[in-house]
Order: structure tokens, then C-alpha cells, then sequence
């Protein structure tokens, strides 16, 4: 089955806002009911915003889904994880740029998750961050964690004053 570029330009989309539902969801769930079971719940209620269809190959739509579960279970899915509140979840940049990460604001830190671990993707949510925070909340913390959907990985970035 041959792969049509607009189908690759479109499951990215699909992804951001799959998890931006997720995560908004997840967020707004009290902290004594957020859990590993009730992160899956989310996933598979928002799961339609995910159709088959926007992905190159059956096998694609399978690998993102499964990897981006994993790791979303890894990110958010401890107890310690459970019990903190955000401040505030938002996109990043502007137009076309806003596209591309999503930004969980605690207290501590602020958390992006990225699909994968891209220099120049790192630097630009350094700056995007502190001015973000800085605009919504008046103040910027030091740590930007950056998790990366597509490993699991994650990499701590201090934000500049």
C-alpha cells in the first residue's frame, strides 16, 4: 500500500490533539481518582480522535498508539505524578509552530512532551516556555523536563531567567 504524502502531513495533527484531550482530561480528574487505569479510560474514550485512516499503514496507526500509551503511562502514571496539580496546560508558538508541543506548567517545572529528542525542537520550547509562562502565570520556573513520546526518554533543560 503506497504511502500519500498528505497522510503523513496529517497524523501528527491527529496526535497533538489526541493528547491534548488526554492530558486535559487527565488534569482535570481529581488527584485521589487520577491512576494508571484511569489514564487507559482516557486513552481509549479519546481514541476516535485517532482514525485509522490519517495514518500511512495499519501497522503505523498501531506502533503510535501503543508507543504513545507507554509512554504517556511512564510520564503521568506514578503516584507521586498523580498528586501534582498544573497550572496550566498550553500550546506552544504560534501558527504553524503551535502545532507542535504541548506544555504542562507545575509549579516546579514545566513539562513538554516532544515526539522525539530534536535539538533545535529543545531549544525552541526553552524559549517558548519562558515567555509562555511569564505571559499566563507571571512567573517562569527553572526545569523544563522534556518527554519524548516516541522513547520514553526525557531530558531536564534549565530555562533562562
Amino acid at each position: 500500500m503506497p504511502i500519500h504524502h498528505e497522510t503523513l502531513d496529517v497524523w501528527p495533527y491527529a496526535l497533538r490533539r489526541f493528547l491534548r484531550r488526554v492530558i486535559q482530561a487527565y488534569c482535570d480528574t481529581a488527584p485521589s481518582l487520577r491512576s494508571p487505569l484511569c489514564l487507559l479510560r482516557l486513552i481509549d474514550q479519546h481514541r476516535s480522535l485517532l482514525p485509522l485512516s490519517m495514518f500511512p499503514t495499519p501497522l503505523h496507526y498501531g506502533l503510535v498508539l501503543a508507543k504513545v500509551t507507554d509512554h504517556l503511562l511512564q510520564f503521568f502514571g506514578s503516584m507521586e505524578e498523580a498528586a501534582c496539580k498544573p497550572l496550566l496546560l498550553a500550546d506552544g508558538g504560534l501558527g504553524e509552530e503551535a502545532d507542535r508541543e504541548l506544555y504542562i506548567v507545575y509549579r516546579d517545572r514545566v513539562r513538554v512532551l516532544l515526539w522525539c529528542e530534536e535539538e533545535e525542537a529543545i531549544r525552541r520550547c526553552k524559549e517558548t516556555a519562558s515567555s509562555l509562562c511569564r505571559k499566563t502565570i507571571g512567573r517562569c520556573p527553572n526545569e523544563l523536563e522534556c518527554c519524548f513520546l516516541w522513547t520514553g526518554g526525557r531530558r531536564i533543560e534549565w530555562i533562562p531567567a
